[in-house]
């Protein structure tokens, strides 16, 4: 069994490959960046040096897997260019394994790559392809690992836009679990699924258990959505990604990002991975010297 996997280089795509190299399936990566690639996937993989904007050649690394990962980085032409993946591949029998957003947050009227993942999910569902729609809630290692801890280590202190309300965050090694089971079964081929920790989890407690972990005070600091916006656009992001930001932190502030799913559990046969094993792994490993330094 062959599974070709677009975008296998960031957050997600490795734990993806890992998940299906301990299950001892051919890996086929298609990537503008073989070089990049072979520094950041365990050894083993078929790297393609691919131009995901050409059909065929699209088509030509996907020919003969069983199914592919569509997952593109976070760009104002997203939709653009998944649909006109999702193009090429019509005439293939292939399964497309789509890594969508925050399920709340996949709508219409939602925030800027919401909209998009709404737009191809729609399209994708009523192509007649053979596919499975996962939707991660906000990652772990994302706002965790890359924002917060740096915060601590940078001033000692989490910067909360979403005051009292809750995420339940998912670990990317989970997403990367339950995609590997789309790609090599088809138990959920047509379905949607939502990936979630198991409970809600608060700026507040973050806070305790960073500063549990380092045994030194981490204060939480107050600010709003629109001061995250202002943030991004003085340190140059483009004013689309900023206000999806800002958007979506407003979501994250009104609780609707609080929902919890047992879909981790029922495809992987385990608990979802907690934030407190994930902080006690990041501090320990990563950054322990750091926070503790800075939360002094």
């Amino acid at each position: 069994m062959t599974v070709a996997l677009i975008g296998a280089t960031g957050t997600i795509g490795p734990h993806v490959v890992d998940a299906l190299l301990a299950r001892q399936v051919e890996r086929r990566v298609l990537t503008r960046d073989a070089a990049r690639a072979r520094t950041v996937l365990a050894p083993g993989a078929e790297i393609r040096q691919t131009d995901i904007t050409e059909d065929e050649q699209v088509a030509a690394g996907c020919a003969g897997a069983r199914s592919v990962l569509l997952l593109t980085e976070h760009s104002r032409d997203m939709a653009d260019l998944q649909l006109r993946i999702m193009r090429a591949l019509r005439r293939l029998d292939i399964t497309i394994v789509k890594i969508s957003g925050t399920s709340s947050a996949i709508r219409p009227d939602g925030p800027y790559a919401c909209r998009q993942h709404w737009e191809v999910e729609t399209i994708l569902r009523e192509s007649g392809a053979r596919h499975v729609i996962l939707r991660p809630n906000a990652f772990m290692q994302t706002i965790i690992g890359q924002i917060l801890l740096p915060s601590v280590r940078e001033t000692g202190t989490i910067p909360n836009a979403i005051a009292e309300s809750g995420i339940s965050f998912v670990d990317a090694r989970d997403v990367g679990e339950c995609a590997a089971t789309a790609l090599t079964t088809d138990e959920y081929t047509g379905q949607t699924l939502v990936l979630t920790g198991s409970r809600p989890v608060t700026y507040a407690e973050l806070a305790a258990l960073i500063s549990n972990r380092v045994g030194r005070p981490v204060d939480v600091r107050d600010i709003t959505p629109a001061d995250i916006r202002q943030t991004l656009v003085a340190r140059g992001t483009p004013l689309w990604e900023a206000e999806h930001f800002e958007e979506m932190y407003a979501l994250f502030r009104r609780g609707e990002s609080e929902f919890v799913s047992g879909d981790v559990e029922r495809i992987t046969g385990k608990a979802p991975r907690n934030v407190e094993a994930y902080i006690g792994e990041t501090v320990r490993d990563e950054v322990g010297a750091g926070v503790g330094e800075a939360a002094g």
